[in-house]
């Protein structure tokens, strides 16, 4: 029942919304992360009553289980969720879903937007035509 509690605990810190999809169905290899956190997954666990119970449970006691857990160890929760963070907001579906490329930037780069005219161009150097020389000369 394991990979269905990791399951249960990703889905709940990274639900999903709309188009952006829940940490299970983000692609993620998470297995690492979640070893490395593993006392965090059984703090979890056991303000469930174990991690079949946590599995069951609907939504909104997951997440007071998981913050009920995370009060006790906040440090260790924090450590968690920024490790799965880190995975999942990189991952290929959901940067998608936040509307941008998933791919690496070279070797065809990424369109910059430039000023419309000359005069937008002017209005954005004006700052720094009117700073000092920061440079040696």
């Amino acid at each position: 029942m394991k990979a269905s509690f990791d399951d249960a605990v990703l889905d709940t810190l990274f639900p999903g919304l709309g188009a952006i999809p829940p940490a299970s169905r983000a692609g993620l290899d998470a297995t690492a992360v979640l070893t490395r956190h593993g006392a965090m997954l059984t703090a979890i666990a056991a303000a469930a009553g174990g991690e079949d119970a946590f599995v069951a449970a609907d939504p909104g006691t997951r997440t007071v289980l998981v913050e009920t857990a995370g009060t006790a160890e906040p440090a260790a929760f924090q450590a968690l969720v920024l490790a799965v963070s880190a995975l999942y907001h990189a991952s290929a579906p959901v940067v998608e879903a936040y509307g941008w490329v998933a791919r690496a930037p070279q070797p065809r780069g990424f369109a910059v937007g430039a000023p419309a005219d000359v005069a937008e161009a002017a209005q954005l150097l004006e700052k720094v035509r009117a700073r000092r020389q920061i440079w040696r000369a």
